[in-house]
């Protein structure tokens, strides 16, 4: 509840400065998005300062299969999935080797990372866990190379634009999916780097108090998942405790 409340302020914020311009005196122009302020760029994704990435991008589906070993049990890096992010429970893993072979989609914490097939458009920002991690398969991640658009890009793809543009290019009769291709063309605007660090240096404090609230929350799930098991087979003794 308290990080939807975070989250939601940014949106409102974002929507202020970005969709009713009201930090901008700034005259209109028409565009495809209708009227702007003539200072903002318009741009397509695959312009912007960011790297666009993927699983399959490490191989062929055959070297994939041969050199990526999920497990179920702890190991060497968390192997980052679409209902892990919704869930917030990170279960899957690989092995050194298997982390090393997906050297070109390794996660930091930090990066959008979007689902590209079955739930299109769920879009989340990359936790940081207690291990290394790497991108699992059915999604797309996005590494912005500039600090300061990372928050606006995250708003941008999950609230407010972004969402429609993704789902007009979807396609797929069985299972809905885009490709990385399709993405980077769609269109953008941004903001003056004056307004853009103004916003990020603004939203980032409700960021991070999200970010530190999830550690606290993936900490208390590990303990929870160590003890509940000792408590149900008798190995942990609480019954001389007095409530």
């Amino acid at each position: 509840m308290v990080n939807n409340n975070l989250e939601q302020q940014s949106v409102l914020l974002f929507k202020e400065w970005f969709t009713d311009f009201v930090n901008t005196s700034s005259n209109l122009i028409e565009t495809q998005f209708g009227l702007i302020p003539d200072t903002f760029r318009l741009l397509k994704n695959g312009e912007l300062q960011i790297v666009v990435t993927d699983y399959v991008a490490n191989g062929s589906f055959a070297s994939l299969k041969a050199n990526v070993t999920l497990y179920q049990e702890s190991n060497y890096a968390y192997f980052i999935r679409n209902t892990d992010l919704k869930s917030g429970s990170f279960d899957v893993f690989v092995d050194e080797h298997s982390y090393k072979f997906l050297s070109k989609s390794t996660l930091y914490g930090g990066e959008i990372i979007i689902s590209n097939v079955g739930d299109v458009g769920s879009v989340f920002l990359c936790p940081k866990l207690k291990k290394p991690m790497t991108l699992g398969n059915n999604i797309i991640m996005l590494r912005s190379e500039q600090d300061n658009l990372k928050y606006y890009l995250y708003i941008w793809f999950k609230w407010l634009y972004g969402q429609s543009l993704i789902q007009g290019i979807k396609g797929g009769s069985a299972q809905p999916k885009f490709n990385k291709t399709d993405f980077k063309s769609l269109p953008i605007f941004l903001p003056p780097d004056d307004l853009l660090e103004q916003f990020h240096q603004t939203v980032k404090p409700m960021f991070e108090l999200i970010e530190k609230n999830n550690e606290e929350n993936q900490g208390l799930r590990v303990i929870r998942d160590t003890l509940l098991p000792k408590l149900m087979s008798g190995e942990i003794d609480v019954s001389d405790i007095d409530l």
